[in-house]
């Protein structure tokens, strides 16, 4: 048709997952009719994972939410009624109004995490609203909290190894990440070292997709990769295959580690691991003959209480070894670093006085219990789905009911956490508002365009807190700032790394790899220059004082002053007490939703309605358990309905099922019914993979057999 207009335009994915895709949408007549992955991405190279491909679907599915709506009926039925932007503003202004005059602003209490990854509309969009309202600071520690910290305590704040210098590894070592379901781009170039005759290692509890295709494969038992790795630098030390003209040169506190690393001998070590001393051996010997190891951690192993000493005692091997004097040698823990955002001019901490109550996120059921500290009056919910992510989920619904809690939900869909709003807020998809990307598994900044009008009454969350202080009456230029002038200020644009690149270059190209050396021949640590207090890397921590709290980016830019109790200077272990009839439950993402996306566009099958639970063989036969069984999986917290996959896929006495079930699928609990909130004792972040569950038979109906989840 001659009279149709046809564009082309530049998008980034938006979603909380380390390859943030380069896409370039189709727009036909305003109307996005294909969204494809760009060829000239040097990381993702032109392909889109399976959730993504069809985000033309997503933009314009019947089920998303696009006006304003109050809440009809009782609290967790999910019935709303339309109302206008101008009534649902007034209803958050004069209720925000009554509980500061009643109750002071820290009863106030914003929830979000990396619903959306971006600048301008991700974690810190309303972080500037909310710091000069008042309100509690939401500490949001679901995720890399630990880890980033613990890494930092040894490497400083470095992004370590290039992820695309795994191409010019001699082995590869997955420690605690599924790469084929969570950065599947990274594959191609752990595949291209392969073809040039790099072993490829696994180390999970899981035969994940990815274990399968491993030359090796060690699965410890969860909570105990710090006792595998320091049985591996103690090997390493005791046989003097360490560069010790590396460690003399650029680190500190050797002595001090190799002292401690003598407790971990490898008798010991596959007493708790469940590795045996030969494979722990052959692993070791085999990072000292090569020295281009690359490492990469997953946020799994975090995930546990001895999950910073783990990401310690890992970081500590290249430094043993001298990987990083080679490309493709070292480890890769998360770019963050690497990239100069100026997080304070997104953030504006200089809001928050001393003595602002915070609030762990992930606790959200016990901050919301009527007698807390702090009683929370009202609630705002953007970019996160608390019902699904936050802990204890019992007892967080049973709090969600309150009569005197006046929650705000901003969202794309209506989730399980929109049921138990008072006011729904229409949010923009990332096709219909502007954004800076960046990423936490690559190199690479992204412009991502507006390609299309916001569809119906949604909008952006950066225009959703621009309308909020306008009504809040804050005069303040970051309140009236356009999403321009806020990409303006989000980046520290002179800085070493951005060299060459700038906004306009950004819009016109679509994005822009860091400048941080070629991949090909880059060694960031060759020499040292770690990013530490002493410019060395540090086997002892000289910041193990502080090392339990929480980095300023997971605190809406505001400096964690609370006490922690002091942290070892090195990595030790402590052990989870597992009761002889309970198991480890282990929470991986599912390979077809992102964390609790996706979820609802898979209904057409069973992927999202059978809650799966994966078994060892041996641990179904010896409890009469059969394939597609339904059981119920229970601690004093709750319990959950699941249906069994009896596989040898994973290790005996743990057990698995996937995060990001919706109760409304499942119809039921779902997994972090069982999940307590307990925080790491380095960086404040979560320790899911430390729960422990029973077993009982659902007597009451017998399931159908059915295929794993994949």
């Amino acid at each position: 048709n001659s009279n149709m207009t046809e564009k082309k335009v530049f998008n980034a994915c938006q979603h909380d997952c380390p390859d943030n895709c380069a896409m370039v949408s189709t727009i036909i007549d305003d109307r996005v009719v294909s969204v494809r992955g760009r060829k000239e991405h040097s990381f993702t190279r032109g392909v889109l994972c399976g959730k993504v491909k069809n985000y033309d679907q997503r933009v314009y599915s019947e089920d998303r939410i696009l006006h304003p709506m109050r809440r009809i009926g009782e609290k967790g039925f999910g019935k709303f009624e339309r109302i206008s932007w101008e009534e649902a503003l007034s209803a958050i202004h004069d209720n925000f109004q009554r509980v500061i005059e009643c109750n002071g602003p820290e009863s106030i209490l914003p929830y979000s995490y990396l619903g959306h990854q971006g600048l301008l509309n991700g974690m810190h969009c309303g972080d500037s609203f909310f710091n000069k309202l008042g309100a509690s600071i939401g500490e949001r520690t679901f995720c890399n909290a630990t880890a980033s910290k613990a890494f930092r305590l040894v490497a400083g704040p470095s992004g370590g190894v290039d992820p695309e210098s795994f191409a010019q590894a001699e082995v590869i070592i997955m420690w605690g990440i599924n790469m084929l379901s969570t950065s599947m781009h990274h594959s191609r170039f752990v595949i291209e070292a392969i073809n040039a005759g790099a072993t490829f290692v696994v180390i999970d509890p899981v035969r994940t997709r990815t274990a399968r295709r491993a030359h090796i494969h060690l699965q410890p038992k969860p909570g105990t990769d710090v006792v595998l790795a320091m049985a591996i630098a103690n090997f390493l030390i005791n046989e003097n295959l360490v560069d010790m003209d590396y460690v003399n040169k650029y680190t500190l506190g050797f002595d001090k580690f190799s002292e401690r690393a003598r407790q971990f001998s490898m008798e010991f070590a596959s007493e708790i691991t469940g590795v045996s001393a030969q494979e722990i051996r052959d692993l070791a010997l085999l990072m000292s003959k090569k020295k281009a190891v690359a490492i990469r951690t997953g946020v799994a192993l975090e995930r546990t209480a001895n999950g910073g000493d783990a990401v310690r005692a890992i970081a500590a091997l290249p430094a043993l070894t001298g990987s990083w004097r080679v490309p493709g040698g070292g480890i890769f823990q998360h770019p963050q670093g690497t990239f100069p955002i100026n997080r304070d001019a997104l953030a504006n901490p200089d809001f928050v006085e001393d003595g602002r109550n915070s609030i762990n996120l992930f606790d959200l059921a016990s901050a919301l219990n009527s007698d807390a500290h702090h009683p929370i009056k009202s609630l705002f919910v953007y970019n996160a789905n608390p019902v699904i992510a936050a802990a204890n989920q019992a007892k967080l619904l049973e709090n969600l009911c309150r009569e005197d809690l006046f929650m705000i939900v901003s969202e794309i869909f209506q989730t399980d956490t929109c049921d138990y709003a008072d006011i729904l807020l229409p949010a923009t998809s990332q096709l219909e508002q502007k954004d800076l990307m960046y990423s936490w598994g690559h190199y690479n900044i992204q412009y991502n365009h507006k390609a299309i009008e916001p569809l119906g009454e949604a909008v952006s969350n950066t225009e959703l807190f621009r309308r909020l202080a306008k009504v809040f009456s804050f005069n303040d230029n970051v309140f009236t700032r356009n999403d321009d002038e806020i990409m303006v200020a989000s980046m520290i644009w002179d800085h070493k790394h951005m060299e060459n690149i700038s906004l306009h270059s950004l819009r016109e190209e679509g994005f822009a790899r860091l400048n941080v050396g070629d991949a090909q021949t880059r060694m960031p640590h060759r020499l040292g220059e770690f990013p530490t207090p002493s410019g060395r890397f540090e086997f002892a921590s000289s910041q193990n004082e502080t090392g339990g709290g929480i980095l300023n980016v997971y605190r809406q830019g505001v400096q964690d002053k609370k006490k922690y109790q002091a942290i070892d200077a090195l990595p030790s272990y402590k052990s989870n007490m597992i009761p002889d009839d309970g198991f480890v439950l282990i929470s991986p993402k599912h390979h077809y939703f992102l964390n609790s996306g996706y979820t609802n566009f898979n209904l057409d099958s069973e992927i999202s309605t059978k809650q799966m639970v994966m078994i060892n063989t041996a641990d179904a036969e010896a409890r009469g358990i059969k394939q597609g069984e339904k059981l119920r999986l229970w601690n004093d917290l709750s319990e959950i309905c699941v249906f069994a996959d009896v596989t040898d896929d994973v290790i005996s006495g743990v057990l698995v099922v996937p995060h990001g079930y919706w109760r409304r699928h499942v119809k039921g609990n779902t997994v972090n019914a069982l999940i307590r909130s307990a925080p790491s004792p380095i960086g404040q972040g979560i320790t899911v993979n430390d729960t422990v569950v029973f077993i009982k038979k659902d007597e009451r109906k017998k399931a159908l057999s059915h295929s794993r989840f994949g």
